[in-house]
């Protein structure tokens, strides 16, 4: 028609260009349609959930208003009691004799005299009144002593007590003296616990320069009145863990 060769390589890709664009353009029409409804779907759902929304509104802003009328008009159609009449009351008095009033119209009443004016007699007070216990306090008797008692037993008191009866046979001059406010915590010391660490302190050994200071003798005199096990502050070398936390705290 147009003089064209269906067969040549340029035409060939000319028709294929053109039914492209044409299937592209019919494509491009077919969407726009589609969006067009969906788009109108939406805004009418829109429509009516707004047109839902404004009147859920009216009747919100409506119905308290039409509460209280209605509770009005209820509460003036209640029919309120007739107010009750007081009933007489009962007379002033009674007669004396019931039958007199129908044979006389005099309606005083009688007075009642009593013909025996003498006085009830009154209860004997001293019959009455209970006796009073008299109290009669007794002597206090001495008690005994309490340091005595705490230092025998074997509880742990008694055992402290025991222990710091004998601290002063301790050389403090050698070994020095503590407060309990210098302690150090000598549970660090391998071999001591927390009873032989409150053991030491009744003895007046609070801090490890004290026990770094220990000799033989100071070592034996502890043993006696601690009464450790023989050999038990040499086997666990209590002088020199001392020293070496003295050096290490003080250092």
């Amino acid at each position: 028609m147009f003089g064209l060769d269906p067969l040549s390589r340029p035409v060939a890709i000319a028709e294929i260009l053109l039914l492209l664009s044409f299937a592209t353009i019919i494509g491009w029409l077919l969407g726009r349609l589609v969006m067009s409804g969906r788009v109108s779907a939406l805004r009418l759902a829109i429509a009516d959930k707004e047109a839902e929304l404004d009147e859920c509104r009216r009747v919100k802003f409506a119905t308290p208003t039409a509460s209280r009328n209605a509770l009005i008009v209820e509460t003036s159609d209640v029919i309120r009691p007739a107010p009750v009449a007081p009933t007489a009351g009962p007379p002033a008095f009674v007669h004396a004799d019931p039958i007199e009033p129908a044979t006389s119209f005099d309606t005083t009443p009688e007075i009642i005299i009593d013909t025996d004016p003498s006085p009830a007699p009154l209860p004997d007070v001293a019959a009455v009144v209970p006796p009073v216990a008299t109290y009669i306090p007794e002597a206090v008797s001495s008690a005994p002593p309490v340091a005595a008692a705490a230092m025998t037993g074997n509880s742990e008191a008694a055992v402290l007590n025991r222990i710091a009866a004998r601290a002063e046979e301790l050389n403090f001059d050698r070994i020095g003296r503590a407060t309990a406010a210098e302690a150090d915590d000598l549970k660090d010391i391998v071999g001591i616990g927390p009873f032989l660490e409150r053991k030491l302190h009744s003895l007046g050994i609070y801090t490890f320069r004290q026990v770094s200071n220990f000799t033989k003798e100071d070592i034996d005199k502890a043993n006696e009145i601690i009464e450790f096990f023989p050999g038990r502050i040499e086997r666990d070398n209590w002088v020199d863990q001392a020293r070496t936390f003295h050096e290490r705290k003080y250092k």
